[in-house]
């Protein structure tokens, strides 16, 4: 059983069920106070710096939820990470302040060559004026769930069965 909320759970599944799409993490995490000479410290390796670059750092009330997926480098995968990048950016170029982006780790590190192990794709989901409460920050998750699976149907999106 998963730790997570339901609205978060929920767009979890609607992610993964897309072909070659698994491993679908995610948190939430405070931006609010994060400098932007901070950036290069290893512990905010994991947020999309070049964004918080131009905002000197973090917002005040800001959040960001991070929606981490691989894919498995088959055709299928390739064609639903294409859907989410054009669904991504639609949503974005609509005036929410969503992007998705590739992470990954060095090439070599003393343990071994890393390369071709550690790509990641991040759903980067940036929500301002927040509350004391998660429920207006899942509400918002809950919203781009309907709207992605909404998307999944009218573009027949190959789904797993």
């Amino acid at each position: 059983m998963s730790n997570y909320p339901k609205e978060i759970a929920v767009f979890h599944q609607t992610i993964e069920r897309l072909k070659g799409i698994g491993n679908v993490e995610s948190g939430i995490e405070t931006l609010d106070g994060i400098e932007g000479d901070e950036l290069s410290n290893a512990e905010y390796h994991n947020l999309p710096i070049a964004t918080l670059l131009r905002t000197d750092g973090g917002i005040e009330d800001e959040v960001i939820t991070q929606f981490e997926f691989t894919i498995d480098k088959s055709p299928e995968s390739l064609i639903s990470l294409e859907f989410l990048s054009w669904f991504v950016r639609d949503k974005s170029s609509g005036g929410i302040p969503v992007q998705l982006r590739t992470f990954a780790f060095p090439p070599q590190t003393p343990d071994g060559i890393q390369l071709g192990q550690t790509l990641k794709f991040c759903i980067d989901y940036f929500i301002e004026d927040v509350s004391e409460s998660l429920q207006p920050i899942l509400d918002k998750i809950s919203a781009l769930n309907n709207s992605l699976e909404l998307a999944i149907q009218i573009y027949n999106i190959p789904t797993k069965n």
